[in-house]
């Protein structure tokens, strides 16, 4: 009798495992391990036997428009599944966004296997097209670090004091390292690097097939560089990189994924993973930074701070009052002693700034107040009280070191020390550096004069000196490297108000479109890359002249680098002139746009920032 219980045990276990194959099911949340848009989510997938259905959400601006390919498919273990339906949204047709900004939508396809643990979602081949990379249907935790990552940059950071900023010059490297980066996954990033004089060079950042690439620049002192994504707009993360050195920086490409689910209310651990690490000499506080990134900052720019009809007194408390409550509560964070000094100090900047520069904020406030942004109009000199008084500088030194250095280690760092100087504050370390940026400047356009020099040596610290003939150097070399090219026009040698009709008067009997621009202006770019196919679209024409001005802002490397792909005419002129262009034409930033008609009558437009604007007002002129 024993003899038989063999065979039905086996019997038993066949039954038992042909009941517990893979079932129908409904996943949840799904995790997306990397993704090349924020603009949908997948916050579930039903698998069936005859169908696999993707539950879509969708965020873009009210009354903009997304669009699915009809040959979107599936991907999962090499074998593809095509769309065989939607609700909500007619694939290959313009899907506006309603006013709220979110949409849902449902996509069908051909049945995955109901075994699938992972799967792509591809919206076509079509470059651009949406791709959602490592969709996870099994809900098992992600290894918390990305393959390819140094042994020592998976241990615990090391905690101590915050490191102080670094006065050297030289050449440093940045080798940027891109992990878990899905198949087929193209990425275009930039590199921001912020210098001690507060200037923002940007760097593109050129990847080979593996995900790797290398930026080599100049640099003066120490400096916080930015990595951002160019299809998405945000940052895979910042880190401090001093002259010099080469530095390594590793992106989780994960994080793509994360950006795509961060409308969710998520609570899981891979929501809160370090995604971004540094090698370098300020390894430690940039791997601080990366797995603890509190912040608990003054929101200077927001609408909510200050209040127009304070009075000094009134503005003062405000100011110090937010600085002790924010100050106690850094005090209170979980976090290690680096990153407390770390936001201490970068609190103590925001203040500082708040009070040596009150007259921006207060007026900041009364155009947020009443939507009034047009600079060229001055607010009234009778709508703010505000006047803060010498001993409200001498009350918030009390509350800070302002010689304490590591001030110029924060992200705010432009302060009025006129007000602080004639308060009687102690403000050297501060007075030096603003005399720093200045000097700066006149080396960055060939203008630093011994006069210059002599002021700069002065100083206590030998770098700033230094540092300013260094870049004079460079720009020099720069210069003469570029000499004599033909894609910069050279600019008329007339008085500076003559400069502007001097450059269009040659092109009298056409219309004339000036584009005022700069290589770091981030929506300039935007707009040159949109306006660029109207030339030989829309706007193709022999009686439109397209010129480009840029001034000395605009560094020679990255200037010449870019110019090439902007068909028209290139200008770059001196401060003074770009000073009076744009008084004359009430220029309240850039990209700003003066249209010259065929008479040569020109005409300031803010308003063809608006692309449609713009060809209906260029098209209305050609037929004058």
């Amino acid at each position: 009798m024993t003899r038989l219980f063999p065979g039905i045990a086996l019997t038993a276990a066949l039954l038992l495992c042909a009941c517990s194959g893979p079932k129908e099911r409904s996943v949840e949340l799904p995790v997306i391990t990397a993704a090349n848009t924020v603009l949908i989510d997948i916050p579930k997938v039903d698998l069936t036997d005859s169908v696999t259905v993707l539950h879509v959400k969708s965020f873009f601006y009210p009354n903009w428009w997304i669009k699915i390919a009809p040959e979107t498919y599936l991907l999962a273990d090499g074998k593809k599944y095509a769309m065989t339906g939607a609700e909500g949204i007619v694939p290959g047709e313009e899907f506006y966004m309603p006013e709220s900004g979110e949409a849902e939508f449902t996509l069908t396809f051909e049945p995955l296997p109901l075994s699938t643990k992972r799967f792509d979602f591809i919206e076509g081949d079509a470059q651009g097209a949406f791709r959602l990379w490592g969709i996870d249907l099994t809900g098992k935790e992600a290894a918390e670090f990305p393959d390819g990552l140094p042994k020592e940059l998976k241990k615990t950071p090391a905690d101590g004091p915050m490191p102080a900023p670094v006065y050297e010059i030289g050449k440093t490297t940045v080798n940027v390292h891109m992990l878990n980066l899905a198949p087929g996954m193209n990425v275009e990033a930039e590199l921001y690097v912020t210098t001690m004089q507060h200037d923002q060079e940007e760097y593109p950042v050129k990847f080979d097939d593996s995900g790797n690439a290398s930026v080599t620049f100049n640099l003066c002192g120490s400096a916080k560089a930015i990595l951002v994504d160019n299809s998405s707009h945000r940052c895979f993360g910042s880190f401090w990189v001093a002259p010099g050195e080469t530095a390594d920086v590793y992106a989780d490409m994960r994080i793509t994924g994360d950006w795509a689910m961060s409308h969710r209310d998520r609570d899981d651990s891979s929501s809160r993973q370090t995604r971004f690490f540094a090698k370098g000499r300020f390894q430690d506080l940039n791997n601080n930074l990366a797995k603890d990134p509190k912040r608990d900052y003054m929101q200077i720019y927001s609408a909510d701070f200050g209040d127009y009809h304070m009075t000094g007194d009134e503005y003062y408390k405000y100011v110090a009052d937010q600085y002790s409550t924010l100050s106690d509560s850094i005090a209170a964070f979980d976090s290690s002693e680096m990153i407390k000094e770390y936001n201490q100090a970068n609190l103590a900047s925001m203040a500082l700034l708040a009070l040596t520069n009150y007259r921006f904020f207060v007026e900041n406030n009364y155009r947020i107040v009443h939507n009034q942004w047009d600079r060229s109009v001055k607010v009234p000199a009778d709508s703010i009280m505000t006047e803060l008084a010498p001993q409200h500088y001498k009350d918030f030194a009390e509350k800070i070191d302002m010689t304490d250095d590591r001030l110029l280690m924060s992200d705010n760092q432009i302060f009025e020390t006129e007000l602080l100087e004639e308060a009687g504050v102690e403000c050297d370390m501060l007075k030096a550096v603003a005399l720093y940026r200045e000097m700066s400047d006149k080396a960055k356009v060939g203008k630093l004069t011994d006069a210059d020099r002599d002021s700069l040596r002065t100083l206590t610290n030998p770098f700033f000196a230094a540092a300013c003939d260094s870049i004079a150097k460079w720009t020099r070399e720069e210069n003469e490297k570029w000499a004599g090219s033909d894609l910069v026009q050279p600019t008329p040698d007339v008085a500076v108000d003559k400069v502007f009709d001097a450059i269009v008067a040659p092109h009298k009997g056409k219309v004339v479109l000036v584009d005022l621009w700069n290589t770091w202006c981030g929506p300039c770019r935007g707009a040159l890359k949109a306006n660029e196919p109207l030339k030989d679209g829309e706007l193709k024409s022999d009686d439109i002249v397209w010129i480009y001005i840029a001034d000395e802002t605009s560094p020679m490397p990255k200037y010449m680098e870019m110019i090439p792909g902007i068909k028209g005419l290139h200008y770059r002129v001196d401060s003074e002139q770009i000073k009076w262009i744009r008084e004359h034409f009430s220029v309240d930033g850039i990209p700003y746009y003066i249209l010259v008609d065929r008479s040569g009558k020109s005409a300031g437009h803010p308003d063809f920032r608006d692309h449609d604007k713009m060809v209906s007002e260029i098209k209305k002129a050609l037929n004058e």
